[in-house]
């Protein structure tokens, strides 16, 4: 018997909910435990999902019984809206360095578009089709037909889920092809109304844990988020609510500049020469450092030279990519301060420019090294070249150092190493097997042979002597964790946890335990070549630490700017006032890509913000070095504690941005030191 218009739209809601609360039950299957508050949340999320699944779900139910010309219509309606949707989408996805300069990028993102359009055309005539059949052999064979499609969305939810919203978008259809499924096996069942229930049941629960503390599932979101399957609907439907945030935080007075520092904190006299030699590394994992693989050791060179020097056991990156990050080292800003500066901040190598006689950089032959970006803002007036390998690059330092050496000229010289970046490849010399873990494995072991071969000849030739010299990663690599390869996106340990290690003859070797940050690389060089301190700054000389110091927390960001956006980042002259207020925004709310995060670290351990989600993680290293998103540590006290100074720093950072407005508003730009 045909059910009534309104127990239609009861049948009709409550598919519309289950399909959702499904899905997102697939994503909790990994989950050692289920909370009640956990549940709480599935079912707020579930229904908030299904507010636009029901509306879809509804429309496609009367143009079932419709002419074909209308049908047509709402389908390329459809259609033409899904590409207006994915065109950033398609471009974030298509950001990544295999793309973003290749020639027939946007040919490829155009026709991905129209790829996207007749798919949703396609899917949307699709679920029409199957609302139409009555015959209960042919909704079998639609039903099956239905969970291979959900199946391989969901695969391809899981396999690139670390592109947060851009892949989240694709559990829309998965939870509206369930939600339709179910609605045609209870649409003329006499036992509908059992469905009907269980929605209405777990909406009020989902409803009632808005008002009920004890039932929400307090930092518990991302537990949902990080799961495989359908999870990613939490970052879907989550309201995402624009708010006209204030730069301005308080009346507090602006830092004071800080006094010229005469004195090298190593004894150098004034008049003594002063060499930096920077050594850096892309997409280099802490954890990798001492590793041995089958008996072999992976990083033997830097394990040894580490041991000659100061290591620096608790040292984080600011930022899970390279221009955020190496630009927190050269200048001592945080990621958003770069970003929302006012104009291109000084570098160490502006900054030193009058005080050494050559300043050298050997960077990858590839195409974001090549853009302008780096020539503006990382190596500003830097004398460069480009190394089509890390072997190309030791024999390219060495060869304008020892020229430096023939010249008497004391040098701030930049080898960036690129290996370890994806893709990767093994290399004959270093066999770790098969697998692209293996082959990540193998681009380090080449990387360590080069940086073994450029320290052996600074030993040799002296240059320890009068030279500062610093290593460190730029940021971490995903090795499969959270099925996600590679970086951006992440501030966990592996992504964001850097070996950092200074050497000079009058150093006595040691490990300092200390929070350090890639920040505090540009405080340290100034301090050395005796050179004032930026007083805008929170970053530290890493000289002025006490080195088994406690307490001293480090900061690590991750926001949506990627590709173009990123690379175009720094290179307005000036910012004005609407541009700053919309890439404070764009820091703090998710779009197209990811969710914003804010992390804090200490002491081993590490408190992860999702800054639109408003919610958080906090992993203790010793309970759970692995960081499992699902074994959430039990100390309360510790957690609130992180929080309270994470927010803390953030409102700090917001007061330097303020106060860099200020000043660029009160004095004329002066040109940068040539």
């Amino acid at each position: 018997m045909a059910a009534k218009p309104f127990d239609s739209v009861l049948v009709l809601w409550s598919a519309a909910y289950l399909g959702p609360a499904f899905l997102l039950t697939a994503g909790l299957l990994p989950q050692g435990t289920v909370s009640s508050g956990l549940l709480a949340q599935l079912c707020w999320l579930a229904l908030l999902a299904s507010i636009p699944t029901s509306l879809a779900l509804a429309a496609a139910s009367r143009l079932a019984g419709a002419a074909r010309p209308i049908v047509a219509t709402w389908t390329l309606i459809l259609a033409i809206l899904t590409m207006a949707v994915g065109w950033e989408h398609v471009d974030f996805l298509l950001s990544g360095p295999a793309w973003i300069g290749h020639p027939h990028r946007f040919v490829l993102r155009v026709a991905t578009l129209l790829l996207l359009g007749l798919l949703s055309g396609a899917g949307w005539l699709w679920l029409i089709l199957g609302i139409r059949i009555r015959k209960r052999p042919w909704q079998a064979i639609w039903i099956a037909l239905c969970i291979v499609a959900v199946s391989l969305l969901t695969a391809v939810i899981v396999r690139y889920r670390a592109y947060d919203y851009s892949i989240a978008q694709l559990v829309f259809p998965a939870a509206l092809l369930s939600s339709a499924m179910l609605y045609l096996i209870v649409r003329d069942s006499p036992r509908r109304f059992i469905g009907v229930g269980l929605a209405a049941t777990c909406a009020l629960l989902g409803v009632g844990s808005r008002f009920a503390p004890a039932l929400v599932a307090t930092g518990q979101r991302e537990v949902i988020a990080q799961s495989r399957a359908g999870a990613l609907a939490t970052l879907y439907v989550l309201p995402r609510v624009s708010t006209h945030s204030s730069l301005w935080s308080d009346d507090a007075r602006c830092p004071e500049p800080r006094p010229v520092v005469e004195t090298s904190p190593i004894g150098i006299l004034a008049d003594g020469r002063r060499n930096v030699i920077l050594i850096t590394v892309d997409a280099l994992r802490k954890d990798v450092v001492g590793l041995e693989h089958d008996g072999s050791a992976v990083t033997a060179h830097l394990s040894r030279w580490s041991e000659k020097g100061l290591s620096w056991g608790n040292a984080t990156s600011t930022y899970p990519a390279t221009l955020f990050a190496v630009g927190s080292a050269f200048t001592g800003l945080s990621p958003a301060e770069l970003y929302l500066s006012p104009s291109l901040p000084e570098t160490i190598f502006t900054r030193s420019r009058a005080h050494v006689d050559r300043q050298i950089a050997v960077l990858p032959d590839v195409k974001w090294f090549r853009l302008p970006i780096v020539q503006q803002f990382l190596a500003h007036g830097v004398e460069t070249k480009f190394a089509a390998t890390d072997e190309d690059a030791t024999d390219a330092l060495i060869a304008q150092l020892r020229q430096a050496h023939r010249d008497d000229a004391s040098v701030m010289a930049w080898v960036h190493y690129y290996a370890p970046h994806d893709p990767y490849e093994s290399h004959a010399a270093f066999p770790f097997g098969r697998g692209r873990k293996n082959a990540y494995l193998s681009e380090v072991a080449y990387f360590d042979r080069e940086l073994g071969r450029l320290m052996s000849y600074l030993e040799a030739e002296h240059w320890l002597d009068d030279s500062l010299v610093i290593f460190f990663s730029d940021h971490g690599e995903a090795l499969g964790e959270r099925s996600y390869w590679g970086h951006h996106v992440y501030l966990n340990g592996w992504m964001v946890d850097v070996p950092l290690v200074l050497w000079h003859s009058a150093f006595t070797p040691a490990e300092p335990r200390v929070g350090a940050s890639l920040a505090d690389v540009a405080p340290t060089v100034l301090h050395f070549l005796g050179l004032p301190l930026p007083s805008d700054t929170s970053a530290r000389s890493l000289f002025t630490l006490e080195p088994d110091l406690r307490g001293r927390a480090t900061f690590s960001e991750a926001f949506p700017v990627r590709g173009r956006e990123l690379f175009d980042s720094f290179r307005l002259p000036a910012l004005d006032d609407a541009t700053i207020r919309a890439r404070l925004q764009s820091i703090r709310v998710s779009n197209k890509g990811y969710e914003p995060k804010g992390a804090i670290s200490l002491d081993g351990d590490r408190l992860i913000h999702h800054r639109s989600a408003g919610t958080t993680l906090f992993f203790d290293d010793e309970a759970n070095p692995d960081e499992d998103p699902g074994l959430q540590s039990d100390r309360p006290e510790a957690r609130e504690a992180l929080g309270r100074e994470l927010q803390r720093w953030e409102h700090a950072q917001m007061r330097r941005i303020e106060c860099r407005l200020q000043l660029s508003e009160e004095r004329t730009e002066t040109p940068r030191p040539r």
